[in-house]
């Protein structure tokens, strides 16, 4: 066999297997494409309580399904469903792993996503007006919050915010001290002997003594709106449906979303916490939500048109302001510039709401 022969060979397998390996190629790009999902969601909301439609694209043996890392009980099951059900009894968003065998023997976990609503309608709370008083005027009330019988008042607006002591009473400061011009004030909340006040969109807290000192401050990743707390954790609003759960140094500790039959309950604003539950202004509108905390079911819904002053435009100068006073049993209202102080008494839920939480 000649020199030249054996070249031309070797240029001849060469080719060969080089087609050989592009044909291979598309075998390859094939095996990396995503695997199809074997199950779906029939729909992604649900009220607390519903049954929960799973969709299988083939048959699948023994499914285990799990919301946020807890096995969920299987009610039903065909060739092209599962039915189940959430025990957590948390409003919000929660995610759901199916996972199994299919009847092909080929192994699958797909991840969805679900959102649960309140199972119940806010029931409409009443009240009665125990007594007014007068307010500021040009204080543009973020916070309010009764610490040993005294009032604290937090006002907002770039160059107007202040931390403020009040006289019931007579409506007049007995101390405050000044935000820098930066700094729009929000909500307060006094824990400890320490008052921390939120400022808007600045991400800072600040910290102070009660004779007014700046302590610390604190810086956050949100925006800041409303503030109150449970025992020594501090309940932070953002204006979205969010309930911030943090400690007394600001560190996150988890968080609740807020919801009613209807949906997501937005522009949680002013806070105020009060025997298990977190009652909320609204921004722009002239209720109050009662919050269960530990389901973020709105159980309670106070309609505050009643107390709403005639002689300003409450459509800007907004219901923002809650304090209660638990020696008097009695919650502490006002809105910004609004000129009055109305001190109320609501009538507690029917026994059927609490019991349903």
């Amino acid at each position: 066999m000649n020199i030249r022969f054996c070249s031309l060979l070797l240029l001849l397998l060469t080719g060969m297997l080089g087609a050989a390996c592009q044909k291979k190629k598309p075998a390859q790009q094939t095996a990396d494409q995503p695997t199809p999902a074997v199950a779906s969601l029939a729909k992604t909301t649900y009220n607390l309580g519903d049954t929960i439609l799973i969709q299988l694209s083939q048959p699948v043996v023994r499914p285990k399904i799990t919301i946020d890392a807890e096995t969920s009980p299987v009610f039903e099951q065909t060739g092209k469903a599962v039915a189940v059900g959430y025990t957590g009894g948390k409003t919000g968003l929660h995610q759901l792993i199916v996972s199994g065998v299919t009847s092909g023997s080929v192994s699958f976990a797909d991840t969805l996503n679900l959102e649960m609503w309140s199972d119940i309608v806010p029931e409409t709370i009443t009240y009665s007006v125990l007594n007014t008083y007068p307010h500021r005027e040009t204080s543009f009330t973020q916070g309010l919050e009764f610490y040993k019988g005294i009032l604290y008042e937090s006002t907002g607006l770039n160059g107007q915010s202040n931390l403020m002591q009040v006289d019931v009473k007579t409506g007049s400061i007995r101390k405050s001290v000044p935000l820098a011009n930066q700094y729009f004030g929000e909500g307060i909340t006094i824990v400890n002997d320490k008052i921390y006040q939120l400022t808007w969109t600045s991400g800072v807290c600040f910290r102070y003594t009660m004779d007014f000192r700046l302590d610390k401050t604190f810086t956050y990743h949100t925006q800041g709106w409303g503030l109150t707390h449970r025992d020594t954790t501090l309940i932070l609003s953002d204006g979205s449906n969010k309930l911030f759960f943090l400690s007394p140094e600001f560190q996150p500790l988890g968080e609740l979303n807020v919801y009613d039959n209807k949906g997501p309950v937005k522009n949680l604003n002013e806070l105020e916490y009060v025997d298990g539950y977190v009652f909320a202004n609204v921004w722009q509108t002239n209720r109050i939500v009662q919050i269960d905390l530990k389901t973020g079911k709105v159980v309670g819904t106070l309609n505050m048109e009643s107390i709403l002053p005639k002689t300003i435009d409450t459509n800007e100068n907004v219901l923002n302001g809650i304090a209660f006073q638990p020696t008097e049993n009695a919650f502490y209202i006002t809105g910004k510039k609004w000129p009055t102080l109305f001190k109320l008494r609501i009538k507690p839920l029917p026994k059927n709401v609490i019991a349903s939480r």
